[in-house]
């Protein structure tokens, strides 16, 4: 089955990048060696490390990486919602996996993201499932994000465990969706959004396990004004979204 999916080259993966310059090249070449047949979309904020040099002398010598240049840091949310946008323009690709650049995310889960997404809309590769495993945070970190997602699941009602991971597989009607909707949030909270969207319109959710690896390139950004944002966002989400 995920033989066929990765013969059909249907699907494209985005990254938001901003100042991945140590991991963007490692996380390009393992997603390529899992899954050859992918196209990867790298939407970088114009990183003062060079990222967007190293994605474009990459996207020269292989055709199947993209660099799309963006002026300033605008925000996760909105990087993968361009790269969304880039990747609608063709009709080819009929899923769309985001994934963060700095290999917390492990490209060996994509060939079944994509396999489970054969009868899903919205596939998260989730941080609590029984068989899941954290690895490399510390106890307040993993205590403060069980928290924000159990409090998620609480208020929300969406059948998933893991509301704030953004290593996601779409189907294109997903995407056509959240594409065409304005966020209100920033920050990692926007994944509550998009997922409570997409609950809303009815789509079809699945969880896959993983373990997810605090890697040495990736960057905690969790502070209390995000804690805030997040608690403000999702106690409003019922009544910004019918």
């Amino acid at each position: 089955m995920t033989s066929g999916i990765n013969m059909k080259s249907n699907f494209v993966v985005v990254i938001p990048s901003y100042n991945a310059r140590l991991s963007i090249k490692m996380s390009i070449s393992k997603i390529l060696t899992h899954v050859p047949s992918a196209r990867i979309i790298v939407v970088d904020d114009n990183s003062p490390d060079g990222t967007g040099r190293i994605v474009s002398r990459l996207s020269e010598r292989d055709k199947r990486i993209v660099l799309l240049k963006r002026g300033s840091k605008s925000g996760r949310g909105s990087a993968v919602i361009a790269g969304f946008k880039e990747g609608l323009k063709n009709n080819k690709n009929i899923y769309f996996i985001e994934m963060d650049a700095d290999l917390c995310h492990d490209p060996q889960y994509i060939p079944t993201l994509l396999k489970i997404a054969l009868n899903a809309d919205v596939v998260i590769a989730s941080r609590y499932l029984p068989k899941s495993k954290i690895i490399g945070w510390t106890f307040k970190r993993k205590l403060m994000s069980f928290a924000m997602n159990h409090f998620a699941r609480l208020l929300l009602g969406i059948p998933i465990h893991d509301y704030t991971d953004g290593f996601r597989c779409y189907s294109r009607r997903a995407v056509e969706l959240i594409v065409n909707h304005e966020f209100k949030s920033r920050g990692y909270v926007v994944l509550s959004e998009i997922a409570y969207l997409c609950y809303k319109r009815n789509m079809i959710f699945a969880e896959i396990p993983i373990e997810f690896h605090f890697s040495n390139f990736g960057k905690s950004n969790l502070n209390i004004n995000e804690v805030k944002e997040a608690l403000k966002t999702i106690i409003t989400l019922p009544f910004s979204i019918k």
